[in-house]
């Protein structure tokens, strides 16, 4: 009924053709079969275009995707990091969803849901791979168990990998081969590679490298072969793996390979070649040798050293029928060894150590699980792995965030099946997108944080997390049939390398350098930029006798900083014989130098400070004693007290317009020295009330100039880490010439004193006998003083000749350099901000005025300078560890035993710049010293406050504060005040430090002045 109203109408709809055109019956009749025919055509195809999409309709959909272009698909719209990529777009099409690559369908599953329902519930579905061609090249046409389809073959293959070279009694039986690697890692670090920067992938592949080489065929890298060979090997396997997973047009239009548009399939057989010529030369040596073996020529230990190559070619010449390998499936087995087994473990190593090295508090608690299951005297071992619970948690916590292969080694179904309610089509391209199932919010808390206390919450149920895959949230090696073959030997090797690495050093930054955390995508997710470490050796590792000396750096206030954020704010070094103990905190610096004062308050003074000091008899190096408490007394009580400096100001004022008057008559617009400038100055001052004689004329450029050369010695020998200080039965050798050095050094200044204390004693024997007996007291200088103590004075106040001298070395040093160097950071801070040096000057405007001069006077007023030198002594403390101090006996500080005699640092430095005592502790920010200024008790030069302890604290605090505090202030306002000071051309400002006692510039501060003031007879 259907066929005949078609037929019907099909006649009438085409009549008009024949009515019209006076054909005879005849053509008629054929035209209307045809017609008919026709009709019947069209309806078959419509009755079978209906019936097709009505059973299409039953069948659910193909999963939704973005749109593509023809003939490309989707491909144009890829991005390079092609797991990124597709996590966004899940966002937009949801966990399951197809693109179309070339003439290929490519399904990609986002969803732990989805990845169960594929890789368990259609285990057998999913199992097969569709290899590159890169791939194809390097796995001998896929015929490794990474890339071959699932067949006899492949299962063959995987049990004899996994179930027998790879099975825990054969790890157990070849463990001896990854100690002895690992152990020449360890020791090659140690003599050669410590305080050097280091790529730790290079490092560490080349470990895995020898440990795989010695398993597989008993052979390594030894000497230079170990950097030239082992970096050769890390790039051809690295370009192996790269080519792989490269996008490559010959894959997506196989129409296309035989052109090899991109080069891919050559280069991957020149990269094949490589490896497989070395495995063709180890396999032929070995067959060589086995059968030298069967002629009995050297048949001894035959079974000794078995290794993976003789099981295997055992398997290939005498297995059975479930057994029986070809060469080319051990040499495909080898390749799969040698590629993913070194490749991505070293990454992941590296991976590990970028994350930790970024927190460092959990470093911090991974070596204190060491600390605690493998010992400070003892080696790490594998057996040990299994009670590392935190390192295993930090381990996995990287596969979460940096899976080893992002989106799996691809998969390929055998068969259309339906998955997520979505059809997946028969020899559809199937990715797990394993980096966004680790990240999912509906799986992991804080999903983006690097938590490994999230794998010790479950560790009740410690196979929860493991690396089996049945937890598919976490499927860092895969899941199912296809999971990684070799995961046994990879967390073994995982463990035990990163374990000996961290047991064995500490590991920083090199200098100026930051961690970067974008990877490189492929098959392996690499690093962008290879991690660049330092290793030291860890503390209670050092070496016998010498300790931790080897270890030490330069800038050892930096280091010394480094260090506790390792091991925490209080910390023990060994230095040859001496033990040093380094706090680094306000609080603990605090117990010590307040709660334990006079425990902390004896000196262990090197030889040059004996030296230059008369013998431990001044009042810096003396230890705590009676004389010590007069010779206090005398200097800050007597000789420094407001009264006697208020009464000596004239003195400093003279000196301070001296050198405006110099440099506003010689130097204007004139490059200058400012360190010695200013030096010159104090200088004169400090002679002038010392013995009321100062330098003048062409004196103040030459003898000055040797004056700071020889006290600038004199402090950079008594800090100067000395071999006969550590190892004192070497003393007698002065093997570095410091103790000679020093004695030269300070015999010039003694000479000085001598001249002077003999001339001024003459004077007053001259006048006791009546020659020149007026004005006697009308310019009574400290020397004068000094003497008159040493005649006349009482039990408590005598003093004798050598403390007369030693306390003018103390004046005289210590007065004149650190003061000196104060002022050139503190116009090195003032010119870095010119801002704040206008402050500077603003203030002095109001305060002094442009019409007069600065006075003393003016100081109490100037509260942003006193700020701003304030901010200059938290950055650039004059002495950043203090004067070392020694314990009388020993005592209890943050919970340890400092031990009687040792040598105690106060990381002023580090508690100056910590962020819990100061909001941006790096800002040079004067105004925090302002913000207190309701409490200007707070942050004074007193010592106690201690977040703030630029001269010390308690018994030892420094004795010149009062006569440091007026000259830093009156010299920096007048300077400031009577002149501009600017940078000569092409010059910049270098803030970098020389450490010694004293924190002084490496490089000079050279500015240029020009007047400020108008009235040129306020030059004058």
């Amino acid at each position: 009924m259907i066929w005949s109203n078609v037929v019907s109408v099909a006649k009438e709809g085409w009549s008009w053709w024949w009515e019209d055109g006076g054909s005879s019956d005849s053509t008629k009749d054929k035209v209307a079969g045809i017609v008919v025919l026709v009709s019947v055509l069209v309806a078959v195809f419509v009755t079978s275009w209906y019936v097709l999409r009505t059973r299409r309709s039953r069948e659910l959909p193909l999963p939704p995707g973005p749109r593509g272009l023809p003939l490309v698909g989707n491909l144009l719209s890829l991005e390079t990091d092609l797991h990124i990529y597709f996590t966004k777009l899940a966002q937009v099409y949801g966990p399951i969803m197809k693109l179309q690559l070339g003439s290929k369908v490519c399904v990609v599953l986002s969803s732990s849901s989805l990845a169960k329902e594929a890789l368990k519930d259609h285990d057998v579905i999913f199992a097969n791979r569709d290899p590159s061609i890169a791939a194809l090249v390097s796995s001998y046409g896929g015929l490794d168990i990474g890339w071959s389809p699932i067949n006899s073959e492949w299962r063959k293959l995987r049990k004899v990998l996994a179930h027998e070279m790879l099975s825990n009694k054969n790890l157990d039986s070849s463990y001896s081969l990854r100690r002895e690697e690992v152990r020449k890692t360890v020791k090659d670090l140690y003599h050669n590679k410590i305080n050097t920067p280091i790529n730790i992938g290079e490092q560490v592949f080349v470990t895995i490298l020898n440990v795989t080489m010695s398993m597989l065929w008993g052979g390594t890298l030894q000497g230079e072969e170990r950097t030239s060979v082992g970096a050769e090997f890390r790039q051809v396997i690295g370009e192996m793996v790269e080519l792989s997973g490269k996008p490559n047009v010959s894959d997506l239009f196989p129409v296309l390979r035989w052109f090899d548009i991109q080069g891919i399939e050559r280069r991957a057989t020149t990269v094949f070649a490589w490896l497989d010529r070395i495995f063709n030369s180890v396999i032929d040596q070995r067959m060589k040798l086995d059968e030298a073996n069967q002629l009995g020529r050297t048949c001894q230990n035959k079974d000794s050293n078995k290794d993976f190559l003789q099981f295997l070619l055992a398997l290939m010449e005498q297995g059975d029928a479930k057994t029986q390998i070809t060469m080319t499936q051990l040499k495909a087995i080898f390749m799969d060894i040698v590629a993913a087994g070194t490749d991505t473990t070293a990454t992941t190593i590296e991976w590990v150590m970028t994350e930790m090295m970024a927190h460092p508090e959990i470093m911090r608690k991974v070596q204190e699980e060491l600390e605690e299951v493998v010992g400070m005297n003892n080696i790490v071992e594998e057996y040990h792995s299994s009670k590392l619970h935190y390192l295993d948690a930090v381990v996995k916590e990287t596969f979460r965030l940096h899976p080893p292969a992002p989106l799996l080694i691809p998969h390929s179904t055998s068969s259309s099946c339906t998955v997520g309610g979505y059809t997946v089509p028969k020899d559809a391209t199937v990715l797990f997108n394993v980096w966004a199932i680790h990240r999912s919010p509906e799986a992991w808390a804080n999903p983006l944080d690097f938590l490994p206390e999230r794998f010790l919450i479950i560790s009740h149920d410690l196979k929860k997390y493991d690396y089996k895959g049945n937890n598919f949230n976490y499927l860092p090696f895969g899941s199912g049939r296809r999971i990684c073959a070799g995961v046994n030997l990879a967390e073994r090797m995982l463990t035990y390398v990163l374990a000996s690495l961290l047991h064995s050093f500490e590991w920083r930054l090199p200098e100026g350098t930051q961690l970067d955390f974008a990877g490189k995508f492929g098959i392996a997710l690499k690093k962008s930029t290879p991690l660049v470490a330092i290793p030291t050796p860890r503390l209670s590792n050092s070496l016998p006798l010498v300790g931790n000396l080897l270890s030490l750096e330069a800038d050892l206030h930096i280091y010394l900083t480094k260090l506790a954020q390792v091991y925490g704010p209080i910390m023990k070094l060994q230095l040859g014989s001496k033990v040093c103990v380094v706090l680094s905190s306000s609080s603990l610096a605090k117990e010590a130098l307040k709660d334990h004062d006079a425990i902390f308050a004896n000196r262990d003074p090197p030889i040059a400070a004996l030296v230059s000091s008369y013998g431990g008899l001044d009042i810096g190096w003396s230890p705590i004693n009676s004389e010590w408490r007069k010779l206090r007394k005398v200097l800050a009580h007597e000789m420094l007290s407001n009264k006697n400096l208020d009464s000596s100001y004239s003195l400093r004022r003279e000196e301070v317009r001296k050198t405006v008057k110099d440099l506003y008559h010689n130097k204007i617009n004139t490059p200058i020295n400012i360190g010695e400038q200013v030096f010159v100055t104090i200088l004169n001052v400090t002679m002038s009330m010392l013995w009321g004689g100062t330098l003048q004329g062409e004196e103040r450029t030459s003898v000055g100039a040797e004056f700071r050369q020889v006290i600038g010695e004199m402090v950079e020998l008594s800090g100067k880490p000395n071999v006969s200080d550590l190892f004192p039965v070497l003393r007698w050798f002065d093997i570095q010439g410091i103790e000679r050095r020093a004695t030269t050094v300070f015999a010039w200044l003694d000479r000085i004193f001598n001249s002077v204390i003999d001339q001024r004693m003459k004077l007053d024997e001259a006048n006791q006998l009546g020659r020149t007996c007026q004005n006697k007291e009308s310019n009574k200088d400290f020397l004068q003083f000094l003497l008159e103590l040493m005649e006349r004075g009482d039990a408590k106040t005598q003093i004798t000749m050598t403390q007369l001298k030693a306390m003018f070395m103390d004046i005289v040093a210590a007065g004149t350099d650190t003061t000196a160097t104060t002022i050139e950071w503190v116009m090195t801070e003032m010119m870095a901000h010119p801002e704040i040096m206008r402050k500077v000057q603003d203030e002095l405007e109001e305060v002094v005025g442009m019409n007069n001069m600065v006075e003393e006077s003016h100081s109490s007023k100037l509260h942003y300078l006193d700020a701003v030198v304030k901010e200059t002594f938290r950055l650039h403390p004059p002495a950043p560890l203090l004067i070392p101090h020694s314990t009388s006996s020993s005592c209890t500080v943050g919970g340890y035993t400092v031990p009687k005699d040792a040598t105690v640092l106060f990381n002023v430095w580090a508690i100056h710049r910590s962020p819990e005592a100061w909001a941006n502790p790096l800002d040079f920010l004067p105004e925090r010293f302002l913000i207190i200024s309701h409490d200007l008790k707070k942050y004074d030069y007193k010592g106690n406050n201690f977040n703030y302890l630029p001269f010390g604290s308690g018994r030892r605090i420094c004795a010149g504060v009062n006569l440091a505090e007026r000259m830093l202030t009156y010299v920096l306002a007048s300077l400031l005040h009577s002149f501009e000071w600017r940078l000569p051309e092409g010059t910049q400002l270098d803030f970098a430090g020389k450490f010694g006692i004293a924190l002084k510039k490496s490089t000079p501060l050279v500015a240029i002045p020009t007047p400020r003031l108008s009235n040129s007879e306020l030059y004058n």
